[in-house]
């Protein structure tokens, strides 16, 4: 076999990669067809089989909501871009709301198709087949948490805090200080459980604990490195988008 993830099918004994649910040669069915994926069955395997739907969402046909959720993780990474800033400013941050969550929509959406397109060649060099679509639904829904934490944990940070939020006279913690060290705990929680979901995502290609955690260290960093260059370039330099 060239590739680790090739199957022989049980009729004719062709090689066939493992996301095939028709053998290319007899045209037998080597699985279960899988369309589209299910968001609410989704979200639940999440939390407490998340490799077995890693498993369906590599194999669905159909990338449901994938749209959807890189739109938000947008969001969620220009709110990250902004509480990075927080402490590098010494004054008020005055930008044009639109253009920056364009600019965080661009910049998101062309990181994940740049890891999706990278981890399909270290997958390659690993002899895993690895299909472009799969690889990035798995990578997109592997943060998942961080839509939760956008929609369920940013709006309470709103309200306890509002104008103060992204405030560094007075810091957050100076104003409510145990609700923000339980916020801020939660926020961590939800990138932990982040990581949690990529490693077991990318041990559905790899079959490897090891390869699976040493790929996820690197993809967050790369993460954490663009969402700094992203809050030096909108907030901290503020060498363009100032109203």
């Amino acid at each position: 076999m060239k590739y680790k993830n090739e199957i022989s099918c049980p009729s004719c004994g062709s090689l066939n990669f493992d996301y095939d649910y028709k053998c290319f040669s007899c045209k037998s069915f080597l699985r279960e067809r899988i369309v589209n994926i299910d968001l609410g069955e989704t979200l639940l395997r999440l939390i407490d089989s998340p490799s077995e739907i890693f498993h369906k969402i590599k194999l669905a046909e159909h990338k449901n909501y994938l749209l959807l959720i890189l739109i938000f993780l947008s969001f969620r990474f220009l709110i990250l871009s902004r509480f990075i800033s927080v402490p590098l400013t010494q004054k008020s941050v005055e930008t044009d709301t639109f253009i920056l969550v364009i600019v965080s929509l661009i910049n998101t959406f062309s990181l994940f198709v740049l890891l999706a397109f990278i981890s399909q060649k270290a997958l390659d060099l690993n002899k895993v087949k690895g299909r472009f679509k799969d690889i990035l639904s798995v990578l997109t829904y592997s943060f998942v948490p961080n839509v939760f934490a956008l929609l369920i944990l940013f709006p309470i940070e709103l309200v306890f805090y509002g104008e103060y939020l992204f405030s560094n006279n007075p810091y957050p913690y100076q104003i409510k200080e145990s609700v923000f060290y339980l916020l801020f705990g939660l926020e961590i929680l939800m990138m932990i459980w982040s990581v949690f979901l990529l490693m077991t995502g990318l041990n559905e290609f790899l079959k490897s604990r090891f390869l699976s955690i040493l790929y996820s260290i690197i993809i967050w960093f790369t993460i954490l490195t663009a969402l700094y260059l992203q809050s030096d370039i909108l907030f901290i330099q503020q060498k363009v988008f100032i109203k």
